[in-house]
């Protein structure tokens, strides 16, 4: 009964050991469950099949599984969630602080050198221009001149 606690307990930190790599998104989630419930029947069929006299899982087994998740995940789970919030903060710094001296004040002077290039341009384009109708003729009627 111990053994199988200690292998709820053990599917449980994998199982959140992969949802810090992979992602919580629903396709990843949905896949992990899928996986994790995989693995939770292949461990406790194997562990029933080499340790029980019978070789048939009883009930105490699937509850001492179930009480290893239920274990891991409410008593260990958020210290291990803040343990990992810390270390991607940690990762992420170095990457938050080239952002911040580098790429950010670069990107904005290429965007001011781009819009100054482009009024020049515009600006050159004007003049450039071919005036395309003549210029109008006044006639003046009645005049003395």
């Amino acid at each position: 009964m111990l053994c199988c606690l200690g292998l709820g307990f053990l599917l449980a930190a994998v199982y959140d050991l992969a949802r810090f790599f992979l992602g919580s998104s629903k396709p990843v989630c949905f896949v992990l469950d899928l996986g994790a419930y995989l693995a939770a029947a292949v461990l406790l069929y194997s562990f029933a099949a080499s340790r029980s006299y019978s070789g048939v899982v009883r009930w105490y087994m699937a509850a001492a599984l179930l009480a290893g998740l239920a274990g891991y995940f409410f008593v260990l789970a958020p210290a291990t969630r803040a343990l990992q919030t810390a270390i991607k903060w940690v990762l992420s710094r170095p990457f938050v602080l080239l952002w911040l001296v580098a790429l950010r004040p670069f990107g904005r002077l290429w965007r001011r050198l781009w819009r100054l290039t482009g009024q020049k341009m515009r600006a050159g384009a004007k003049k450039r221009r071919k005036k395309q109708l003549k210029s109008k003729a006044q006639v003046l009627y009645n005049s003395n001149n």
